[in-house]
This record gives C-alpha cells, sequence and structure tokens, in this order.
C-alpha cells in the first residue's frame, strides 16, 4: 500500500488544478519555512547561540524545515496529479522525515541527560566534533527510508498479483519495523530518562532545601534547578507533540495495509496531522529556552521599534509639508 493508493481512496488527485484540501497545508508551508529558517538563522548568526545544544536544534530546524520546503510541496503535486511515483515519494519522504524527528528528540534528551547527571565532565563528554558525528549518524539512519524503493520503485496499477503480494508483504514488515525500533523503543527509552532526570532534580531540590546555605548560593541554585527542569520538560513536550502526531499516522498505515477502506476525512486530517510537529517544535523550544527566547525577543523588539518609527516618519512628513505651505 503506498501513499498514492490512500489519496486515490481518500479522493484526491483526479484533476490537475490544486485541490482545496490542499490549501491549508500551503498555509502551513508559509509558517513551517519562516519559522524554522529564524531558528536557523538565529542560532547560525549569533556565535553565543552555537552551543552544542543549539547545534542539535538547528538540525531538527533544518529538518523540519524539509518538510515545507519538500514535504507540502509532495502533497499538493500529489493531490494535484495523482502521479504514483510523486506519491511514492511523499510517503517515502514522510517517512524519512518521522525517523529524523523522533532520532533528533533522542539525541536531546540524551544531551540533556548526560548535563544533569554528569555536569562537570559535560563539556569532555559532549563537545562539538561528537555531537556533529551523532548527527550525521542521525541523518544516515533516517536516510535508510530509501531502502523502500528497492521494492517499490516499479509499482504500479500493472503490476502482476504476486507481485503485489511480495509488495504488501515488504510494506508491512517495513512498517512494523519502523514502529517497534523507531517509535516504540525510543519513546520507552526518552520516558525512562525523563522521569529519571525529573527524580534528580526533585531530589537536589529537597536536598538543597534541608541545608543551610547562603541565600546569595540558594537563589543561585535554584535558578539553575529551574532551567534544567525547563529543558528536560521541553524535552517531554517534543515527545508528547511527537506521540500525538505521528502515532494516528503509524496506526493509519496499519489500517490501510489491513483494511483498505477508511473513511476520507478520517485520512485526511491524519496526513495533516503529521506536518504539524514541523511547526510547532521549534515554537516549543524556542518559547522554552531562555536563550532563544532572549535573543528572540531582543530581535522582535528591534524590528517593531523600527516599523513604529517608519510609521511615525511617515505620518510627520504630510504634516511637514503642511507647514511649509
Amino acid at each position: 500500500m503506498t501513499e498514492s493508493d490512500n489519496y486515490t481512496q481518500s479522493g484526491f488527485g483526479h484533476d490537475s488544478e490544486i485541490p482545496t484540501d490542499t490549501i491549508p497545508a500551503l498555509v502551513l508551508m508559509v509558517f513551517i519555512l519562516v519559522i524554522n529558517s529564524g531558528v536557523i538563522l538565529l542560532i547560525s548568526c549569533y556565535s553565543n547561540l552555537r552551543t552544542t545544544s543549539n547545534v542539535i536544534l538547528t538540525s531538527l530546524a533544518v529538518s523540519d524545515f524539509l518538510v515545507g520546503f519538500v514535504g507540502i510541496p509532495l502533497i499538493v503535486v500529489c493531490s494535484s496529479t495523482y502521479s504514483s511515483s510523486v506519491c511514492l515519494s511523499s510517503n517515502i519522504f514522510f517517512t524519512f522525515i518521522s525517523l529524523s524527528t523522533v532520532l533528533h528528540i533522542t539525541v536531546m534528551t540524551g544531551d540533556r541527560y548526560i548535563y544533569i547527571m554528569w555536569a562537570l565532565r559535560y563539556r569532555d563528554i559532549v563537545h562539538r566534533g561528537r555531537v556533529l558525528a551523532v548527527i550525521a549518524s542521525v541523518w544516515f539512519v533516517s536516510l535508510t527510508s530509501l531502502v523502500r524503493l528497492s521494492w517499490t520503485f516499479n509499482y504500479s496499477i500493472h503490476t502482476a498479483e504476486e507481485d503485489l503480494a511480495l509488495v504488501h508483504e515488504k510494506e508491512t514488515t517495513y512498517l512494523l519495523f519502523n514502529i517497534i525500533v523507531f517509535f516504540i523503543t525510543p519513546l520507552v527509552v526518552m520516558v525512562a530518562l525523563d522521569a529519571h532526570m525529573l527524580l534528580l532534580l526533585r531530589k537536589q531540590c529537597q536536598r538543597i532545601a534541608r541545608e543551610n546555605l547562603p541565600a546569595e548560593f540558594m537563589k543561585r541554585e535554584k535558578k539553575m534547578q529551574r532551567r534544567q527542569r525547563r529543558a528536560v520538560l521541553t524535552c517531554v513536550l517534543l515527545l508528547i507533540l511527537y506521540v500525538i502526531f505521528w502515532l494516528p499516522y503509524f496506526i493509519l498505515e496499519l489500517m490501510l495495509h489491513n483494511h483498505p477502506t477508511v473513511p476520507e476525512q478520517l485520512v485526511t486530517t491524519i496526513y495533516y496531522l503529521r506536518l504539524c510537529p514541523a511547526l510547532f517544535n521549534p515554537l516549543a523550544y524556542t518559547l522554552r529556552k531562555h536563550d532563544l527566547k532572549r535573543r528572540a525577543k531582543c530581535i522582535l523588539y528591534k524590528i517593531a521599534s523600527y516599523w513604529s518609527n517608519d510609521i511615525l516618519r511617515s505620518e510627520e512628513m504630510p504634516l511637514t509639508s503642511l507647514a511649509h505651505v
């Protein structure tokens, strides 16, 4: 079962015009491109933001940017032309994105776990070269989704029944493999790490409260604890978003493999849900991460000030010309 089958069943792609169903995706595409490119530029342009943890976020932002730059155009073309090759490319691309997203979130969680567990050795363990190697491995593993081309490349409606059955069997096996290895396993690992980090931070807060420490030291420690808890909760939030937006898609794929008749509105809704993490991910970590939030607010304040001054100047010009008259 390829995505071209899914679109046929849901009623997409029967003419060459852009279907009205894709208009929300096009609107979403604009926001995804603007927000993620903003995050990439923000971290790239300011040296103090190019920390190891932000390098991981930049890689995730690139992955999310590709959803708007490649994924949504593929959906629109697939829905408009009903091309099996384009729809298959769309399906494989979003498999790649699902792997990339969950692996990036896992790496972010691991980074926070190392920071909390081995704070004094963090810079020795998590240095830039090692982070770049891990990110490269994330992209490489995500690209293994292209293995599906080996059995779906020549797939079409004219394929023999025996070959169709073989393709269906391989697709089902691959889907189950992805769900177990790249959904359930990372989910269990991240839940365990997040729970351990939150429990450890709670114990540290209780220990600090029991000890008779100077007020200034207590204030500094509590501030650090709040930042660490905020970072952990950001990882938890990204994980929750991934589960909410991608779990229905995996369930739908299993349903389509076994029960091809699925309500059109359900298919459309679930296919759009998988686009949402690309929008909510950058908003989540930008609004919750202190350094990114502070820099973003500073830039937005400067832009707002420039626009307000420009408006005031444009309003003053007619008054000045009238005064001369």
